[in-house]
């Protein structure tokens, strides 16, 4: 089943044969013996290549599909005895993920965590494909996720406008999605969170915006608005350190408010090896306190 999906991604049976350090002819073996289990003509071969029958095509997904589910399942049993703790996190986790780690290895140093920052929903996709073991991020909508996996609310991030210290709008005291609507801003790219209320304001009735600098992450947004790009809605975790370094300034819009759920996500599966389970309490626990932090007095 290897040989025959091989010679269909390559579209040819002697560039599969090179791949797989197998001669040609083996390589034929091996794919009449393929559609000898399913008893159905699956490729169409001739001297120009390969290509799949509509048999084929049936067999090609399916194979890919079990495929995908061994390595998940490959995935889930090196988890049950792993020292090492994957966690992806979206931008909110930036500024406590650090110490979290930290603190962590000071109680158990012998245990490797691995962090890696993603948007939101690529975080999700990885933990739903073993790539990643816990995730901390907030999200838009809700999650529609089965009884697999465990949640827990740990605090609240709220998506705001920041602004040059020096722009017009940081010294009005009102400031409306119209007036914000009036100057360039700072967008970002999908798959980060702001970039729904992104288009909750662009797409709104009270004004019309036609002037944006687009950004490719979180992080370029930001720096983009320190450096006089423009303005931009985006989280008020992450942006609040920022602000407290002088190179932004957090604007409230009066008729404008987006507050979402900082989650840590596991799967249960997941929480048997006592590991992950280990850190994800701890992580639940800390960061609860290091999320107070940011908790925006209105």
């Amino acid at each position: 089943m290897e040989t025959f999906e091989e010679a269909v991604e390559e579209g040819s049976l002697l560039a599969a044969a090179k791949n797989m350090g197998m001669s040609v002819s083996t390589i034929s073996l091996h794919i009449n013996s393929v559609e000898k289990f399913f008893n159905a003509k699956l490729l169409d071969r001739t001297v120009k290549g390969v290509k799949l029958t509509r048999e084929g095509e049936i067999a090609y997904n399916s194979i890919v599909a079990i495929f995908e589910h061994l390595k998940r399942t490959k995935r889930a049993i090196k988890n049950l005895s792993t020292r090492t703790v994957k966690v992806c996190i979206g931008c909110v986790g930036v500024p406590i993920i650090a110490d979290i780690q930290m603190g962590y290895r000071n109680i158990m140093p012998d245990i490797d965590i691995k962090v890696k920052l993603s948007g939101e929903y690529t975080c999700l996709d990885l933990l739903k494909q073993g790539e990643a073991n816990i995730v901390l991020a907030t999200f838009p909508t809700p999650l529609n996720l089965d009884d697999s996996f465990t949640i827990e609310e740990i605090g609240h991030d709220e998506f705001v406008l920041i602004v040059p210290p020096s722009h017009e709008i940081a010294k009005r005291k009102v400031v409306t999605i119209k007036d914000v609507l009036s100057y360039p801003m700072v967008t970002i790219n999908k798959g980060y969170g702001s970039s729904y209320s992104m288009d909750e304001i662009l797409n709104s009735p009270r004004g019309n915006h036609v002037i944006e600098c687009s950004a490719n992450d979180i992080f370029s947004q930001i720096y983009g608005v320190s450096s006089g790009l423009g303005t931009a809605i985006t989280s008020y975790v992450l942006s609040k350190k920022y602000e407290e370094g002088n190179l932004v300034k957090i604007v409230k819009i009066i008729d404008f408010q987006d507050k979402r759920p900082i989650y840590a996500i596991t799967k249960k599966k997941d929480l048997e090896n006592n590991v992950i389970k280990d850190f994800y309490d701890y992580l639940t626990g800390r960061g609860r306190e290091l999320l107070e932090r940011y908790r925006r007095k209105n």
